[in-house]
C-alpha cells in the first residue's frame, strides 16, 4: 500500500511537469514497501486472520489501527466451527490492538484462538475524491515522512551511492545516510512493531 501519493510528492518537490511522474510513482511504491518492512507491519486497511495463544491477559493484534473484530474462535484442537465462537461480550478491544478477556486470563492453549478482524489505513484520497465510509487516513506524520524520503530519493537519482566528489578547488563530502533519512527513521520508529519472540 502506498503511504503517500503523486500530488503530495510533486508539491514538496515543486514539480509541475509530468515527465517524471512514472519514476515518482515507482519511488512512492518502493519507499512505502521499505517503510512497511522496517515497521514490521502491513499498513493496508483490510480483513486479517491471526492465531494467538491462550494463557495471557491480552491478545496483541498485529494490524493497527484495529477498526473492528469480526469473530474470535477458540479451540485447542484447531477446529473452528460455530460451537467454538467466543461471544463478543466476553472480550473487549482496548487501545493499541490489545484484546482483553472479560474473565481474566484467556483460556485455551498454544495458537488456539483464531481472531478475524479489520485493521489498517486507507490509501490517501486524492483531491476532489470522497473518502470511503469509516475512512482511516494514514497519519500526517507518517505520510510526510514517506513523502520526504521519496523526494530525497528522487533528488538523489543521479548520484546513487555517491559519497564524495572532488573538484580542482576542493571536494564535497556526502554522508551515506543508510536506508532512511534520520528524521524519517525517527517517525517510522514510532509506528514500528517489535517482532515477538
Amino acid at each position: 500500500m502506498n503511504l503517500t501519493d503523486l500530488i503530495r510528492v510533486k508539491a514538496l518537490l515543486e514539480q509541475t511537469e509530468a515527465d517524471w511522474d512514472a519514476l515518482i510513482e515507482e519511488l512512492i511504491a518502493a519507499v512505502s514497501a521499505r517503510a512497511a518492512s522496517w515497521c514490521n507491519r502491513d499498513f493496508e486497511h483490510k480483513e486479517r486472520v491471526e492465531f494467538h495463544d491462550g494463557g495471557g491477559r491480552y491478545l496483541y493484534l498485529k494490524g493497527l489501527p484495529v477498526a473492528s473484530i469480526s469473530s474470535i474462535y477458540a479451540s485447542d484442537t484447531w477446529e473452528w466451527d460455530e460451537g467454538n465462537l467466543v461471544p463478543a461480550d466476553h472480550y473487549q478491544l482496548l487501545d493499541a490492538g490489545m484484546v482483553a478477556y472479560r474473565f481474566g486470563v484467556w483460556p485455551y492453549g498454544p495458537r488456539a484462538l483464531k481472531v478475524t478482524y479489520t485493521a489498517g489505513y486507507h490509501q490517501p484520497v486524492g483531491e476532489g475524491e470522497q473518502p470511503p465510509e469509516g475512512y482511516t487516513p494514514v497519519p500526517d506524520d507518517l505520510e510526510m515522512a514517506v513523502r520526504s524520503q521519496v523526494a530525497y530519493d528522487f533528488k538523489r537519482r543521479r548520484d546513487i551511492g555517491l559519497e564524495s566528489v572532488s573538484f580542482p578547488d576542493g571536494s564535497i563530502q556526502k554522508v551515506n545516510l543508510g536506508e532512511f533519512l534520520p528524521e524519517v527513521k525517527a517517525v517510522l520508529n514510532r509506528y514500528r512493531i517489535r517482532p515477538h519472540a
